[in-house]
């Protein structure tokens, strides 16, 4: 069964070899010696969060499917630069892998589509419980693999997993309570640096700011922003409750990470070490999917122990208010694709 998988990987690419490995296709047949290599691997969160954690078993995995002759160096916390510079960096192979999220590649040639991911309430769900795994049957199914076998060859990044957890992202203000949708008209809020991951906010009249997520602590602080959105785990791990006072569980975007990888690296490997990669970023993919999902839970608990206000909001009034967001974006993503990552995710 291993040797047929691994034939079929070897004959028909990535496209299939990403669904096969989704499978279970075993990650390497036995005594297979692989060449040694350093491979870098960059991401903007702190050392306490999942994605953190995730990277680390990634290179661990990796180190014992290949007896030790890849070793992955994970650096957290910007150290590599800001989110958009570690992909970039990918892109021109100066590292090898970043972890990223959909609106932030879609600015990228050929990956526009991707940014569907990033709209307001594409996925539904009641809970991260229930939209997790819509979100598998969208990210590992073949809509996002033939995607991904197209933007790699004209962006030169390629996805190694798009299956990460990071969770629904939510707002925090500082002297405001959020309760519904008009009460973001005006707010200054920090957001991510992609026109994308404005959508929501955009759209119920917040003024919105791009910055690095290293710099947002002394920003709240100071009050260039009144508010930020992240799941809760984020806003627990920088300690955002220290300058923030409201939590409103608006849900407005429920997004995963993407593990990506420069392609003419991806193709430099052996059909059998690339099986490795891939199977390797899934597997540590649901290993920091369950962390997430359980400190997103725990952290809701500990924001409010810290003295935030977390006000449960009626997330279909925003969803009502965001619903034709992703309509800007329709050139950007491609006639159709919207409403087929929909489709796909039901």
């Amino acid at each position: 069964m291993r040797n047929r998988a691994l034939k079929s990987l070897v004959v028909v690419g990535g496209l299939v070899a990403m669904l096969s490995l989704a499978w279970g296709a075993a990650p390497a047949a036995a005594g297979t010696a692989f060449p040694k290599m350093n491979v870098k691997l960059g991401h903007s969160g702190v050392v306490e969060m999942s994605y953190h954690k995730g990277s680390l078993k990634f290179a661990e995995l990796m180190k014992e499917r290949t007896g030790g002759a890849v070793t992955v160096h994970v650096f957290p916390a910007n150290q590599l630069g800001s989110e958009k510079d570690m992909v970039e960096q990918v892109k021109n192979g100066v590292i090898q892998i970043a972890l990223t999220g959909p609106s932030m590649l879609a600015q990228f040639q050929g990956w526009g589509p991707i940014g569907v991911l990033g709209m307001p309430y594409v996925l539904k769900g009641n809970s991260e419980d229930e939209i997790r795994p819509k979100l598998i049957k969208v990210a590992r199914g073949p809509l996002m693999a033939e995607l991904n076998e197209r933007a790699a060859k004209e962006s030169g990044i390629r996805i190694l997993d798009m299956g990460w957890w990071y969770g629904e992202r939510h707002l925090t203000t500082k002297t405001k309570q959020v309760a519904k949708p008009e009460d973001v008209k005006g707010l200054k809020i920090r957001t991510m640096d992609s026109p994308m991951a404005k959508a929501a906010l955009v759209t119920l009249g917040a003024a919105t700011t791009p910055m690095a997520v290293a710099e947002l602590y002394t920003a709240l602080q100071l009050g260039v922003v009144e508010g930020q959105e992240n799941p809760l785990n984020t806003i627990y791990s920088h300690k955002f409750y220290e300058v923030q006072k409201y939590v409103a569980l608006t849900g407005h975007m429920a997004m995963n990470l993407v593990l990506v990888t420069n392609e003419k690296f991806f193709q430099g490997l052996s059909p059998e070490l690339r099986a490795i990669f891939v199977k390797s970023t899934q597997d540590a993919g649901d290993y920091e999917t369950d962390m997430q999902i359980g400190m997103n839970k725990q952290n809701l608990q500990d924001l409010k122990d810290k003295g935030m206000t977390v006000t449960v909001v009626n997330k279909a009034d925003f969803a009502e208010k965001t619903k034709d967001a992703w309509k800007e974006f329709e050139p950007v993503f491609g006639k159709g694709f919207y409403e087929k990552v929909v489709e796909a995710a039901k």
